[in-house]
């Protein structure tokens, strides 16, 4: 969970300065996020031979993320990670429950400021890329999450079936969905939402999927789920919260967004889809 008087997490931090790194800076950005945070907690050395630069453009790096040097950097990744080792349970006994809590409309002014700054951290190139991907009705869309994001997913999926056919919500990945992932193939799409602790069913569904041929999008807090390395599209999204576990507010709140411009890109098609839908279900609802 991300403190929500905190500015960023550390990757965080990385993605919103990529795009004014210098081309050795985001070979460092590239490996680093490639397996963090394991990949930033040796000697530069190493991280530089990872990356195939030299060790100052590794110094360089840091300096672009606003670090005096690289071990201050380093520095930060280790109490983030000290953080983030504490469970549900540990981080209520550090909130406050005194009158120095932030009002209903603070709290807003927080959650919506954090959405905000989310969404202009996406690259235009992931979110247009994932848009026209779940707006292609020759892929088969699958969507997933774990424990907690799967309550995510669902939103993504029921609304996605509203739109466009050929899209399941897969919430049993431990029994009765493994079959589904067996049966994927290169015109499948798996749609993942993995957030810190992370979940074991939900990491090796993705790679099974990845290896039978699907395409896997993954939406992760910004401490980057183990799936990004089967992922060819990633939204980190912040998992601002007042709560001791991680919030879904913002994971939320792009997925309405996203939904809104894949109906855009999906145009008449996903009118009539809906007007059938509206035909199937009159039956159910009262008004």
């Amino acid at each position: 969970m991300n403190d929500p008087s905190s500015t960023s997490t550390v990757v965080e931090s990385i993605k919103s300065a990529f795009s004014g790194l210098s081309n050795a800076e985001r070979l460092v950005a590239r490996s680093i996020l490639s397996d963090y945070p394991a990949s930033c907690l040796g000697p530069v050395a190493v991280i530089a031979k990872n990356a195939g630069v030299s060790a100052p453009s590794v110094v360089r790096f840091a300096k672009s993320l606003g670090y005096s040097s690289y071990i201050e950097f380093r520095d930060a990744v280790l109490s983030e990670l000290a953080q983030q080792s504490k469970g549900p349970l540990d981080r209520a006994r550090q909130l406050k429950v005194d009158g120095d809590l932030p009002r209903v409309r603070e709290k807003m002014e927080i959650l919506l400021s954090t959405a905000t700054r989310n969404l202009a951290a996406i690259p235009d190139t992931e979110w247009d890329g994932l848009a026209t991907m779940l707006a292609d009705t020759g892929k088969n869309i699958f969507v997933a999450g774990g424990r907690f994001s799967t309550a995510v997913a669902r939103i993504l999926a029921l609304n996605l079936q509203l739109l466009r056919p050929g899209v399941i919500l897969l919430d049993d990945l431990d029994q009765r969905d493994k079959g589904i992932l067996l049966d994927m193939n290169r015109k499948s799409v798996l749609v993942v939402f993995d957030f810190y602790r992370y979940q074991k069913s939900v990491i090796k569904a993705a790679h099974v999927a990845r290896q039978k041929g699907a395409t896997i999008v993954l939406i992760s807090d910004g401490d980057i789920s183990p799936i990004s390395a089967d992922a060819s599209i990633v939204l980190p999204v912040s998992t601002t919260s007042f709560l001791p576990m991680s919030g879904l507010s913002t994971a939320t709140t792009i997925i309405e967004i996203l939904l809104g411009d894949v109906y855009a890109k999906i145009g008449k098609d996903a009118s009539t889809h809906l007007a059938q839908w509206e035909l199937f279900t009159g039956d159910e609802t009262l008004q």
